[in-house]
């Protein structure tokens, strides 16, 4: 009798173990091995968790230029060391912060892809898996090239001014971005009493993304920004449809920093509220964003500004139009790939080219619209244009597929 009960004691002791061990296997495996893969890729901030046949994983990509080639390295990476995985929900995040989810299906060794913002399944099971790879505290030094050609003077054809930018920036916790950035002037024409003839603060701020959902994001940032302002600015955006988001963009003014021949000087200057109505479509076949924003520019004219940008992949280029204080004004710009397709960042300190290089060009034919510095707006990140963290989902989903298939590299 004792005996039996002794082997009945030992079977429910190895069928409770067992049940531990499915249950484990069902509510999630970290996998170490893909994200070794991961790392050696140059991600970081990297979760996995295995349940069933899905991974789900997040993913911080700091070494592909871009928005999608991070998705592509990290698809092919499982393809070849994942083959018990059908189903892939990978959180792309940007400052520790999630921007779009790629839901990715395995079907005979290729993947059916989907980008959308509905993240919140994702990241509630990727909750409470500890990251690798950390990026905290880890510094990019981006060096810009700025170009300032000025053609208002009669007695020649351009003022000039050609500088270098470096930016030191780091993230310190989840969503902020700290920034610094001196400009030195390099080779100009410019007369004695110009501020950009002198070594000058670019920026010196802290950005913080705020909130990132599927319906909303949120973020602010304070210090120095380009166009010589100090203050704090803001923007809400509501993701109404996949392809269209509304923005609230509002800002204070504090003053203005200025560089002459005597040194650096701030002025408090008649504090100023700017506040814009932000309204974005993409068109995923023809690829054509379409801006429309109004309200209150960064030196208290009103007005409105029409964008029309199209992507070519990586390069961006459009058109624009302002209306302001009964002036107006018009121009171009383009954003264009400067840097390699793949930058990892080995150590603490990466020195690096920016990932794009941006330029607007402004008509200003008007003396009082130049002299009044009407349609202006804050420049708050040095790497501030239409391809650098873009993340519209349905730009991201056609790109990866085009990199999946081939048709690009």
């Amino acid at each position: 009798m004792r005996q039996a009960y002794k082997l009945l004691r030992i079977r429910l002791i190895a069928f409770a173990f067992a049940s531990l061990l499915f249950s484990v296997s069902v509510v999630g495996q970290e996998q170490p091995a893909i994200q070794d893969s991961l790392w050696e890729e140059g991600f970081e901030d990297i979760q996995t968790i295995v349940k069933g046949d899905t991974l789900y994983l997040s993913i911080e990509d700091r070494a592909h230029r871009g928005t999608f080639r991070g998705a592509v390295a990290a698809l092919r990476l499982i393809n070849e060391s994942q083959p018990d995985v059908q189903y892939v929900e990978m959180l792309l995040t940007d400052y520790k912060m999630p921007q779009l989810i790629v839901h990715a299906l395995r079907r005979e060794g290729t993947w059916d892809v989907s980008v959308d913002r509905q993240m919140e399944q994702a990241q509630k099971v990727l909750k409470g898996v500890k990251p690798r790879a950390s990026s905290t505290g880890r510094i990019d030094i981006t060096v810009f090239p700025m170009i300032s050609l000025v053609n208002n003077k009669l007695d020649h054809l351009f003022d000039y001014c050609i500088s270098i930018a470096p930016a030191f920036a780091t993230t310190l916790w989840k969503g902020s971005r700290v920034t610094l950035q001196p400009i030195f002037p390099i080779l100009n024409n410019l007369d004695p009493d110009e501020t950009q003839r002198y070594i000058q603060i670019g920026q010196a701020n802290l950005s913080q993304q705020i909130l990132s959902t599927s319906r909303w994001h949120a973020s602010a940032a304070i210090g120095f920004f380009h166009a010589e302002r100090a203050g704090l600015q803001a923007k809400v955006t509501f993701h109404v449809l996949r392809n269209l988001d509304l923005s609230i963009n509002a800002g204070y003014t504090y003053g203005v920093n200025y560089t002459k021949q005597k040194g650096f000087g701030f002025i408090r200057d008649s504090q100023r509220l700017n506040f814009m109505a932000h309204a974005s479509y993409y068109e995923p076949r023809t690829q054509l964003q379409i801006e429309l924003l109004g309200g209150r520019f960064l030196y208290g004219d009103y007005g409105g500004r029409l964008d029309v940008t199209r992507h070519f992949g990586e390069f961006a280029i459009g058109v624009y139009g302002i209306l302001t204080g009964g002036e107006y004004n018009a121009g171009f710009h383009f954003a264009i790939p400067m840097s390699g397709k793949r930058q990892r960042r080995k150590a603490f300190v990466r020195l690096r080219l920016p990932e794009y290089y941006a330029v607007e060009y402004s008509m200003q034919s008007f003396f009082k619209y130049w002299e009044e510095k009407m349609g202006q707006n804050f420049v708050t990140q040095p790497d501030q244009n239409r391809a650098a963290h873009h993340w519209e989902p349905a730009f991201v989903e056609t790109y990866i597929r085009k990199m999946l298939n081939g048709t690009i590299k």
